[in-house]
């Protein structure tokens, strides 16, 4: 942390501000934590456990949002949309939905991620109607 969350003054890895004496402990607990799941998230995606990694990833853009995290995060997505359209075309939609929402949760705001879920709920719902039509004939 380069400057106080509360007068903006400029710190020098001090526990309480130069200027106005608030204590950046816990603000600086924050950090510390955020670099650990970020750790985390990195270790559990090398390990191939990629739902690992999203959740340690989450926790780690939650407490702060590292500029590195963010790019992680981006990353992820794009190779986690990769397997999930190829969920798709095998139509196995419960875990493509599945990954779907955890992808979400990393990125509440992506529109992208937003209309490949809603999308594959539809071809999810469409699956079950046809199977139960067919088991009725």
């Amino acid at each position: 942390m380069e400057r106080c969350p509360c007068c903006n003054a400029r710190l020098r890895g001090a526990q309480f501000c130069p200027r106005c004496q608030a204590d950046l402990g816990s603000v600086h607990g924050c950090e510390q934590l955020a670099r650990h799941w970020l750790s985390k998230a990195l270790q559990f995606w090398l390990a191939h456990e990629p739902q690992m990694a999203n959740l340690a990833l989450s926790k780690s853009i939650h407490l702060k949002q590292i500029p590195l995290a963010l790019v992680f995060r981006d990353f992820i997505i794009r190779q986690q949309c990769q397997n999930v359209l190829g969920l798709l075309e095998k139509k196995d939609y419960t875990e493509a939905k599945e990954s779907l929402s955890l992808l979400c949760d990393l990125n509440p705001d992506n529109k992208f991620l937003k209309q490949l879920y809603g999308f594959t709920r539809y071809l999810l719902v469409k699956d079950i109607i046809e199977m139960s039509t067919n088991k009725q004939l």
